[in-house]
């Protein structure tokens, strides 16, 4: 708990550092990865399968917790550190019985609030606060439209929160999950309908 309340200053050294170095080098670096990761993020909903689905949330969390990290803003990266941790006890489901088990969803709910309420800085944190607890139900949702449903409300809580901070490339990425996630909603639904005929 000692070192929890000290992560933003830890960040925040970290973060001087490498802009110290890198100049205006360090802005692209950053917002590279971001648009890197707008494209990953856009495939996840696309994916028609969980496993597939899963996959590629793993590397497009990866890139946005980057993203963040190196500007220095850990509670916006909460949810793609419970999602990078959750999504590999996805993968582990059916192999390891204690991956199977339902405490799997308390402990990370856990976890992602114990860690935004420690790194909570200002009012508008609680739009990734919010983001972050829907975003670790959705990923355990057993069929794949009720992930991309719960997924639609995170990304509206993800949108508020790239607003409020000013993050122009988060922001043209949320939208882009947005229409992601709408767009694979009315496929896999018309999809369900035919199988059903």
């Amino acid at each position: 708990m000692y070192s929890l309340l000290f992560i933003n200053e830890l960040s925040k050294n970290i973060v001087d550092g490498l802009d110290g170095a890198l100049g205006i080098g360090y802005p692209i670096l950053f917002n590279a990865i971001g648009i890197l990761s707008i494209f990953l993020q856009f495939m996840i909903f696309q994916m028609q399968d969980r496993k597939k689905i899963i996959i590629v949330s793993i590397f497009s969390n990866i890139g946005w917790l980057s993203y963040f990290a190196l500007q220095g803003d850990l509670i916006s990266g909460t949810a793609n550190i419970i999602g990078i941790m959750s999504n590999i006890i996805f993968l582990l489901r059916g192999k390891y019985r204690w991956a199977d088990s339902k405490w799997w969803l308390v402990f990370f709910l856990a976890v992602a609030g114990g860690f935004s309420l420690f790194t909570f800085k200002v009012w508008n944190d609680v739009f990734a606060f919010m983001a972050s607890l829907s975003t670790t139900v959705a990923f355990f949702m057993l069929k794949e439209n009720n992930i991309r449903k719960i997924s639609l409300f995170s990304y509206c809580m993800f949108v508020c929160n790239s607003i409020s901070k000013l993050y122009l490339v988060a922001l043209i990425a949320d939208i882009t999950a947005i229409i992601s996630v709408v767009t694979s909603l009315i496929r896999y639904s018309q999809k369900e309908k035919e199988k059903g005929e």
